[in-house]
């Protein structure tokens, strides 16, 4: 990554051992939490290891000694049947207080709360997850199941995590903001911490709210001073897990690296093309995005539809200038998402992306078409697609629909379309298929074929500036 204006290298269990190592040597009390999603992004979160697909990562935190964790809506990526195999081999108790199945109301996860011995002290831990996860998940992983609001969930287990601990500490796998409404709702709690990856720290009514950078890139150090129950002081860092020094290991940490490599290396790391240029993912807020032109050009490439449509949240890494490898696009693409065709009328193509300006994240990378807009506070909902053309089709032009009956067909994910209705187009896709066609083979496909890649942003998405 860069920082500071440097290109550094940092993350990986190597230096994650590292970096705990030092801390456990300074400190006497150390609580090694996880609060979800280990399991994305990477190539060891999904080949198979002692019978269980993506089995190392689990092990990876047995070894380096984590003291509680939780599910993230990425442990579901596999399955429910994945993720209970990987709480199953999980030695550090796992909770999460608000994630039943639907019929029976019981917890998914082996207990809501555990009560941790820390030196004099007794640490409840109580874990809840996001109360969208429904719509985070590929639908089919998470039939069955139901979130319960966390808010109530809280209010009924924390005064019984009270009684048995001298701190409560809640670990949510969602938003900041959630974490700060918790420290202001919900009495009897000293600590929040909040999987959402964007590092910040507040401290309300005397609860301590913190999140740190995701992706393994920090870790977060919280050192509290406790007197008869009660925090009375604290020092709040993040601790980055720079990889370029020299690191000192656990040894069974380093054996373990090298296995998963050993595994990885004979398919994965051979170069399939190249690039010149460096090309970064989306992100949950970018607009169009180079990568997802590419993507959804390939999608279109593959099936022959009209239109591309792909969401900027499944496009996970960086492509950098050199040869690109197989295990470059497993990153770039680590759901295992299939391709899926469908029909859009030009009403429809309307409609979604109305929705995609009101959502205003996760937008949708596109390809085939080009469409223009208003910004969301300048017009009402329904009023800001000024203009929208698939190939030399004009389908809306200042803001009227001239092809309201038009039928187009259209690829996306297969979590895009699970999600149509719900989350992205607001309607159910007519004539759906299922191509079993999966988005990193294709992509490998393309590049082999073509060895060089090459793409740009084209104006396919077009803020218009509001008229005063």
């Amino acid at each position: 990554m860069k920082y500071e204006g440097e290109i550094r290298l940092v993350g990986g269990m190597e230096a994650t051992s590292h970096y705990i190592n030092r801390i456990r040597e300074q400190e006497e009390n150390v609580l090694l939490i996880d609060t979800g999603d280990i399991m994305t992004g990477t190539l060891t979160s999904v080949i198979e290891y002692n019978g269980v697909p993506g089995g190392a990562m689990p092990e990876f935190l047995n070894r380096l000694g984590y003291d509680i964790r939780t599910h993230g809506n990425h442990a579901f990526d596999l399955g429910q049947a994945n993720a209970k195999a990987i709480e199953g081999i999980t030695k550090p108790p796992m909770v999460l207080a608000n994630l039943v199945y639907r019929d029976s109301q019981e917890l998914f996860c082996s207990a809501p709360y555990h009560i941790l011995n820390k030196g004099q002290m007794q640490i409840g831990v109580i874990a809840v997850m996001e109360e969208n996860f429904m719509t985070e998940v590929y639908p089919k992983n998470v039939e069955g199941l139901e979130v319960l609001p966390f808010i109530p969930t809280l209010h009924k287990y924390v005064p019984e995590i009270q009684k048995q601990a001298d701190l409560v500490i809640v670990l949510m796998h969602s938003k900041f903001y959630d974490g700060e409404r918790v420290a202001r709702e919900i009495p009897g709690v000293d600590v929040v911490l909040v999987a959402s990856e964007d590092a910040q720290f507040s401290e309300i009514n005397g609860v301590l709210v913190s999140s740190t950078y995701g992706h393994q890139q920090t870790l977060g150090y919280l050192k509290l001073t406790v007197k008869q129950g009660e925090v009375v002081g604290h020092t709040h860092s993040l601790i980055w897990l720079w990889a370029d020094i020299e690191l000192s290991p656990s040894p069974d940490i380093v054996s373990l690296v090298k296995e998963m490599e050993s595994s990885i290396e004979s398919e994965y790391m051979k170069a399939i093309g190249q690039t010149d240029f460096d090309y970064k993912c989306p992100g949950y807020d970018s607009i169009e995005n180079s990568l997802g032109n590419w993507i959804t050009d390939v999608m279109r490439w593959k099936t022959g539809a009209a239109i591309g449509i792909h969401n900027s949240g499944g496009i996970r890494s960086d492509i950098f200038a050199g040869p690109i490898l197989k295990k470059t696009l497993y990153e770039v693409s680590p759901f295992r998402n299939y391709l899926v065709t469908f029909e859009l009328t030009g009403t429809q193509l309307k409609e979604i992306f109305e929705r995609d300006v009101e959502r205003g994240r996760d937008r949708l990378q596109i390809s085939g078409l080009r469409y223009t807009y208003y910004p969301k506070y300048s017009k009402p909902f329904g009023k800001r697609i000024e203009f929208i053309a698939v190939g030399n089709d004009v389908v809306v032009e200042k803001g009227e629909i001239r092809l309201p009956q038009k039928i187009f067909t259209a690829v996306s994910n297969d979590y895009v379309v699970g999600h149509a209705q719900v989350k992205f187009f607001g309607f159910q896709a007519a004539r759906e298929k299922n191509t079993k066609l999966p988005l990193n083979k294709v992509l490998e496909e393309w590049l082999e074929m073509n060895q060089t890649l090459v793409c740009s942003i084209e104006d396919r998405i077009v803020q218009l500036e509001p008229i005063r």
